[in-house]
């Protein structure tokens, strides 16, 4: 099968690796413009040799939550690929999820004001050309009288 790419050439960014309970998971969300209630997707290592793509991201009325990877059959049902057995690792994932979508939507941020502060920096050359422009302007001064003891 090949892959499609539906969210765009959005960067994935990597997020925190998350321990607990002696199960090791590293999340990757890639954040999107906002489409409905769809706000990123996700995927998830388990343990350093499991890989679980397809995690969607999206908002509700109650918050975030988010929706397992799934497929559609022949008759337009959607059908969940993989989900967690037990109600404590399906929030100890989806808890992971948010806090990735999260620490990503803050680097995000992060990078946007880094890039708004080097936008407002003046150029050099800016500078320059506006001093030109000034000093273009100003009356010539005249010349000092020579006398003969400068000489």
């Amino acid at each position: 099968m090949g892959k499609t790419n539906t969210e765009g050439n959005m960067a994935e960014i990597p997020a925190q690796e998350e321990k607990r309970e002696g199960l090791q998971m590293d999340v990757r969300v890639r954040p999107i413009a906002p489409m409905g209630n769809l706000l990123a997707f996700g995927n998830v290592t388990i343990g350093g040799c499991f890989k679980i793509d397809g995690f969607r991201i999206c908002s509700g009325d109650k918050g975030m939550y988010v929706n397992m990877p799934s497929t559609q059959d022949g008759k337009g049902n959607w059908k969940d690929v993989c989900y967690p057995v037990t109600a404590e690792f399906r929030k100890q994932l989806c808890d992971a999820l948010i806090e990735g979508y999260s620490a990503a939507i803050e680097n995000l941020q992060a990078t946007l004001e880094a890039t708004r502060g080097a936008a407002e920096k003046p150029s050099v050359s800016g500078s320059l050309k506006e001093n030109a422009g000034k000093v273009k302007n100003q009356p010539a001064k005249s010349a000092p009288a020579k006398t003969e003891q400068a000489r």
